[in-house]
């Protein structure tokens, strides 16, 4: 059997495919290490399939199909210890396979892997985010987390089939909702030496702000489909909480300008609603570069409650 089978699913990603193939290609070979790749096409019409061909992958064609019906394909397609999870807007680092080694001679870990960094040159939302985002350092380069996204992830075969793999109904969030179900199972170790770069990062305002408001649509399905967790109640209760608030300081704002609230009191609803969001842009941003972060991240959280908090009233009135 082959050690890793790296699965990745697209649809019309001519654009950023090649980038990502020959970064694979390329990466240092790591010993006693074997794999395959998988292109999952979901009915592209440019030369996604044409490029994927080129690069002596596996190719199949699953039109119609979620990402997690894809990604859930390759799996059973794929011939590999290991399911490795990418998508086709990242590429891997030249290290990525050597990174790996440790996880070939031990089964006991699962579930591992890493968010994938940014750019060289990233925009400063970009910038910030992956603050929020990633886990672990260079100092402490394994630490236990709740879930990982699929852009960057490892599964073992064993532990995804005894999960049920991902769950096809989801249009989003099917990578947390998977290792919510991962976890019952087995630890999720982020290793930050395991090294990618997604290149697809929301740019601009935006394109963050749409990007959110799509991707938590199925939050509210996802938290259906599995059992209740503690752990997954801030994702639903501080984007409602974050709607009420603007709610409520905008009727507070229209008062105090017609003279029926006071201004101070505007203030001071101001300042408990955003004092938590500064502290935990605070906790996030990184000691080098602390204002810069504190600043950016404290503008985003307040752009990612707000995107969060429509798609889950978006996702009830779709249910």
């Amino acid at each position: 059997m082959l050690n890793l089978s790296i699965i990745i699913p697209v649809k019309n990603e001519a654009l950023n495919l090649k980038a990502c193939l020959h970064s694979i290609q390329e990466a240092n070979a790591a010993d006693h290490l074997s794999y395959e790749v998988l292109v999952i096409d979901n009915g592209s019409d440019d030369d996604t399939v044409k490029i994927a061909e080129e690069y002596n992958t596996t190719v199949h064609l699953v039109p119609d199909a979620t990402v997690a019906g894809l990604r859930n394909f390759g799996a059973e397609k794929a011939r590999g210890e290991i399911l490795a999870f990418i998508d086709a807007d990242c590429t891997v680092e030249q290290n990525w396979f050597e990174s790996l080694t440790p996880y070939l001679t031990d089964d006991t870990v699962k579930v591992f892997g890493n968010p994938p960094g940014i750019p060289k040159k990233p925009t400063w939302v970009q910038e910030c985010w992956y603050q929020v985002r990633r886990k672990g350092s260079t100092d402490t380069p394994l630490v236990p987390v709740e879930w990982l996204e699929s852009m960057n992830l490892f599964v073992r075969r064993d532990a995804f089939n005894a999960a049920n793999g991902f769950d096809v109904t989801l249009v989003t969030c099917e990578d947390y909702d998977l290792c919510v179900r991962l976890k019952k199972n087995s630890d999720i170790v982020c290793d930050a030496r395991i090294q990618a770069i997604h290149h697809g990062e929301a740019q601009t305002v935006k394109r963050f702000y749409e990007k959110e408001r799509w991707r938590g649509v199925s939050n509210i399905e996802g938290f259906r489909q599995h059992d209740f967790s503690f752990a997954e109640l801030p994702s639903i209760l501080f984007p409602l909480v974050q709607i009420l608030a603007i709610i409520v300081t905008g009727m507070a704002l229209i008062l105090t300008i017609f003279g029926f609230f006071s201004l101070w009191w505007c203030l001071l609803l101001v300042i408990l609603w955003q004092a938590p969001l500064l502290l935990m842009a605070y906790r996030k941003s990184h000691p080098d570069n602390r204002f810069r972060h504190t600043s950016g991240i404290w503008a985003l959280i307040n752009v990612y409650m707000t995107a969060r908090g429509q798609s889950l009233f978006m996702g009830a009135a779709w249910q």
